[in-house]
């Protein structure tokens, strides 16, 4: 089923089993604390549908994002705003689906730190990235909470100290973005991406995803046996697994049941 919904600076669409969220808000995105919550809205709206089984973060503006509304940063105004800024980021570090994003254009301040959660990072040649906020007064939350594990310690201080901007093959080099394509194939690197996620089961993804999540940072042996335990006990015991086994050996395209 497709369907749209608009409300205010960000679309809600699903697509043939994937969330799609547009940031709309010429010309570059920027991030007052209504559109994260607008943003919150549709990554809940993405975790609650059992059917899908990708969420895929866009722009429509030429920017990603240019970052946050550098007037919602006044201390009087912070509480609110980072309230918001919270519940944006606990969405969508908990999210049991595959989280895309596309960036063509500047990703920068809070709109960098936003392209941080991606799974699966896509950028155009033209993409830039980059924390400036150390250069007014400010530090990134998510930059220092986050980005070390992603790029590295030294070059995650690096990135968030300096403020300078980063074009997609730096990161990509740095290993935050997962593929740097021409900018007029940004679309159809995306779609091949979505076409690979949506082979698997729904519930399967989810499982997938959710432990990733969970079992992230601990060791490894502990890990493992929580994984092998999920194995048995929960996923052995799905009509998708029977049906993933049956269309394997009849070599046909697997009809899932979603549970």
């Amino acid at each position: 089923m497709n369907m749209t919904m608009t409300t205010g600076a960000v679309r809600y669409e699903v697509r043939e089993d994937v969330a799609f969220l547009t940031l709309d808000a010429p010309p570059v995105n920027v991030l007052s604390a209504a559109m994260m919550g607008e943003l919150a809205n549709g990554v809940e709206r993405a975790q609650a549908d059992r059917s899908l089984k990708a969420l895929v973060l866009q722009s429509a503006a030429r920017a990603f994002s240019a970052g946050a509304d550098v007037g919602e940063h006044r201390p009087e105004e912070a509480p609110e705003m980072i309230a918001t800024f919270s519940r944006l980021f606990a969405a969508l570090g908990s999210v049991e689906l595959p989280v895309v994003m596309a960036v063509d254009g500047a990703a920068l301040g809070a709109g960098f730190e936003l392209v941080m959660m991606a799974d699966v990072l896509l950028a155009s040649e033209r993409a830039t990235f980059g924390q400036p906020e150390i250069r007014i007064g400010f530090f990134a939350p998510v930059g220092v909470a986050l980005l070390p594990a992603r790029i590295g310690l030294a070059r995650a201080i690096e990135v968030t100290s300096t403020g300078r901007t980063y074009t997609a093959a730096e990161m990509h080099t740095m290993g935050l973005v997962s593929r740097v394509v021409p900018e007029a194939g940004l679309s159809a690197a995306l779609e091949q991406v979505l076409g690979d996620l949506r082979r698997a089961s729904p519930l399967v993804m989810r499982m997938n995803v959710h432990l990733s999540r969970r079992l992230l940072g601990l060791p490894f042996e502990e890990a493992r046996r929580e994984a092998e335990r999920v194995f048995l006990g929960e996923l052995m015991v799905t009509e998708d697994v029977r049906e993933g086994i049956a269309s394997f050996f009849e070599k046909r395209r697997p009809l899932w049941k979603n549970r």
